[in-house]
């Protein structure tokens, strides 16, 4: 008994937040680009005051709410801040998305078929936090690999 009510509490510990474990219920309103991210030139006009109480759904559901928002950043970006969530007014598709890992692109659809009530994230004007995060994976992408000479 002793474990099996050890066992809840940590189930309900790992889930309290929802990044990892929960399957999102808002992706089926967005085109998803997995693995990828915005090019340096392009600036977020809103992202997340908290990165890391963020969590797909809550921000996909900013983003339906929000009327300027044309595409979503959302993934684990590393650092302080963990997780990002950033929104952008345009999206160039010529020159992104580009590879970035644990990063991933979302386009909202025409109309969301989904009608759950999801709890939008408090969004601050973004800084230039997100151009830092993307300098440094696109230096990280073309560094030369030290084991293949």
């Amino acid at each position: 008994m002793l474990l099996y009510v050890f066992i809840l509490l940590i189930g309900s510990l790992a889930a309290r937040n929802a990044h990892f474990g929960q399957p999102c219920q808002l992706c089926r309103c967005f085109v998803e680009y997995t693995d990828r991210d915005m090019r340096i030139p392009m600036r977020p006009y809103a992202m997340a005051f908290n990165g890391y109480e963020s969590t797909e759904d809550r921000c996909l559901a900013t983003c339906l709410i929000d009327r300027r928002c044309k595409a979503v950043v959302y993934g684990m970006s590393g650092g302080r801040q963990v997780f990002t969530c950033e929104l952008y007014e345009e999206i160039d598709t010529r020159s992104s998305p580009i590879y970035s890992p644990f990063i991933n692109i979302y386009i909202p659809r025409g109309k969301c078929p989904v009608k759950i009530p999801i709890q939008a994230i408090r969004m601050i004007p973004a800084d230039d936090s997100s151009l830092k995060r993307r300098v440094k994976m696109e230096k990280r992408a073309h560094r030369k690999n030290p084991f293949f000479g």
